[in-house]
């Protein structure tokens, strides 16, 4: 066995441990926190919010940043998937075997899972509104909604796995693009603000 296959092992055992720390009373609280729709009308107030404390151009700037995070890691994510073709938990024999606990049973979200758009998506909108906030109004309390943004994120990631739709190197690779996509898109929006 060479180290990328220990690595994988590695990953899918983990990932198995984690999925299996899950109960039967806790899916449904899982399941709000991995689905999409769920979280609209939090997006909404927050980038009313931003608009509102910033002001409309500054906050303008940083809610568009946040939808280009969300669009380029969304987009990014379908890109790799079908490249990659890294199979999802649900449909990994060796992970079904272990007793991957899928208590939805398979999500109709296609069949590869490298890297997690969930991952990606959730911190990238974390990175960008926490920066866009913290940037143009210091003073606020951003430290404590930075922390609740991650903190969320975190939660989100962890939920596709609890669900069996990703392994923990999905997770962690998406999270790690959706934090770089999003410190860029608030670069670029704190550009354009300083140009216009």
């Amino acid at each position: 066995m060479n180290v990328f296959e220990s690595i994988v092992q590695l990953d899918k055992g983990i990932t198995l441990w984690l999925n299996n720390l899950s109960e039967p009373w806790n899916d449904g609280f899982w399941w709000v926190l991995s689905d999409v729709h769920t979280w609209f009308p939090v997006y909404a107030v927050i980038g009313v919010y931003m608009l509102w404390r910033l002001g409309w151009k500054k906050g303008l700037a940083v809610v568009l940043s946040v939808l280009l995070t969300v669009v380029l890691v969304d987009q990014g994510a379908n890109l790799v998937k079908y490249s990659v073709a890294r199979l999802r938990p649900s449909f990994d024999a060796w992970m079904v075997c272990g007793g991957l606990r899928l208590p939805y049973g398979i999500l109709s979200t296609g069949k590869y899972g490298f890297f997690s758009a969930h991952a990606g998506n959730s911190f990238g909108f974390a990175m960008a509104s926490y920066l866009g906030l913290r940037w143009y109004k210091p003073e606020g309390l951003y430290k404590l909604y930075g922390w609740c943004a991650f903190v969320w994120a975190a939660f989100v990631s962890v939920s596709r796995i609890m669900m069996g739709a990703h392994f923990l190197g999905d997770i962690l690779v998406g999270s790690l693009v959706g934090m770089g996509i999003g410190y860029l898109c608030a670069l670029l929006a704190r550009f354009l603000i300083k140009k216009v």
